[in-house]
C-alpha cells in the first residue's frame, strides 16, 4: 500500500521502518526488531529521503543513535497521527461487524408503542438482522432517570425534566391538539381557544406524564377547571377513549399522522397563546461510550424523525 504524493508514491513500509529507527535509533536495531536485513531498511529510507527531498537522520562520526533532522520530526509526526487514525478505522471496522449481532436498550412513552416504535424496529432489523431489543414503556420522568442510572442506553422523551447527566441530542416542539372523534361539536372546527374546552368531559393524564404540569399550567391560566371524566398514567388510552367518543383528550399529533388516512378521529389545532407545544427529544447519559450498534441505532432513529417533520 502507498500515499500518493505530488512526485511519487510513499509506501505504508517505508513509513513503518522510519518510525522503529526513530524508535531504536539505528537501521540495526530496527532491523533486530523487524527480523529483516539492515539494508532492506536502509534503501527504503534512503528512498524516502530521496522522494521528499531532505535527510530524515542527522549522520555523522562518533553518533550512538540516530537523531530526527527537522524534516524527520516532522514525517514522525504524521506517522504517529496515521497511527491514530488506522486504530480509529479499526475500531469502525470492528463496530460495523459487531452490528451482526448485539442488544439495544432503549425507551419511550407507551404513545409510540402503536404508531412509530414497531415501524422502526422493523426497518431497522431489516438492515441488522442480528440485533436485539429491550423496549422499557413508562412515563418521561422516569425513562429520563433511567437513561441517567445506564439502565437504558437511550429513550425517546416528551418534556423531560432537567437532569445534568442525561444529554438532548435531538429536539423538536409538537404542537399540542384537541383530539375529537366524528360527530363531536368541535369536530369540523378549524381551531379552537382553551375555553371552548371547558363544557366537554376531558381524558387527561397524572402526574406521571411529563404534560401534566403543562395542562394545569395552562388550566390555571386561563382560570379553567377541567371536567375530568378519565385520569389516566396511560397516553394510549387518553387517545383511544377520545377516539371512542369519551371525551376529548390534549394530546399531539401522532408523528405519522400526516401518512396516513385515518377516519373516524381528528386532530384540531389551537388557537390560544396559552396553549403550549410539547417538546419531544432523544436523550442519552452524557459522557458515555455507547456501543456501536446503539450509535448506528441512535443515528438512524434521528434521521427518521427528521424525514417525519418533513411529512
Amino acid at each position: 500500500m502507498a500515499l500518493g504524493r505530488g512526485s511519487g508514491m510513499i509506501s505504508i513500509t517505508a513509513l513503518r521502518y522510519f518510525a522503529e529507527v526513530a524508535r531504536s535509533g539505528s537501521f540495526r536495531a530496527a532491523a533486530d526488531a523487524m527480523y529483516i536485513a539492515p539494508s532492506a531498511i536502509s534503501r527504503q529510507i534512503a528512498a524516502l529521503e530521496e522522494d521528499l527531498g531532505a535527510p530524515l537522520f542527522e549522520r555523522g562520526p562518533g553518533r550512538t543513535a540516530l537523531c530526527l533532522t527537522a524534516a524527520g520530526e516532522l514525517l514522525m509526526r504524521f506517522v504517529q497521527t496515521l497511527d491514530t487514525e488506522m486504530d480509529r478505522v479499526r475500531s469502525d471496522i470492528e463496530g460495523l461487524k459487531q452490528l451482526r449481532r448485539g442488544q439495544i436498550r432503549f425507551g419511550a412513552p407507551e404513545t409510540f408503542a402503536r404508531d412509530f416504535i414497531p415501524e422502526f424496529l422493523a426497518s431497522f432489523n431489516q438492515r441488522y438482522p442480528g440485533v436485539t431489543y429491550q423496549v422499557h414503556l413508562h412515563g418521561t420522568p422516569r425513562l429520563v432517570e433511567m437513561v441517567a442510572n445506564d439502565e437504558l442506553e437511550a429513550s425517546l422523551a416528551f418534556n423531560p425534566p432537567p437532569i445534568s447527566d442525561v444529554q438532548h441530542i435531538y429536539e423538536r416542539m409538537l404542537p399540542t391538539r384537541v383530539l375529537v372523534s366524528a360527530g363531536h361539536p368541535l369536530y369540523e372546527r378549524e381551531s379552537i381557544r382553551l375555553s371552548d374546552c371547558v363544557e366537554y368531559g376531558l381524558a387527561l393524564p397524572d402526574a406521571s406524564i411529563g404534560a401534566k404540569r403543562d395542562y394545569d399550567e395552562m388550566f390555571a391560566k386561563a382560570k379553567i377547571r377541567p371536567r375530568a371524566v378519565l385520569v389516566s398514567n396511560s397516553y394510549e388510552l387518553l387517545r383511544s377513549v377520545a377516539v371512542a367518543g369519551l371525551g376529548i383528550a390534549l394530546v399531539n399529533e401522532e408523528l405519522t399522522y400526516q401518512r396516513e388516512a385515518p377516519r373516524g378521529y381528528r386532530y384540531v389545532p389551537f388557537k390560544d397563546s396559552r396553549v403550549k407545544a410539547q417538546r419531544l427529544t432523544v436523550c442519552v447519559r452524557r459522557g458515555r461510550n455507547l456501543p456501536s450498534a446503539t450509535l448506528v441505532f441512535i443515528d438512524q432513529l434521528i434521521e427518521t424523525l427528521k424525514e417525519l417533520e418533513q411529512a
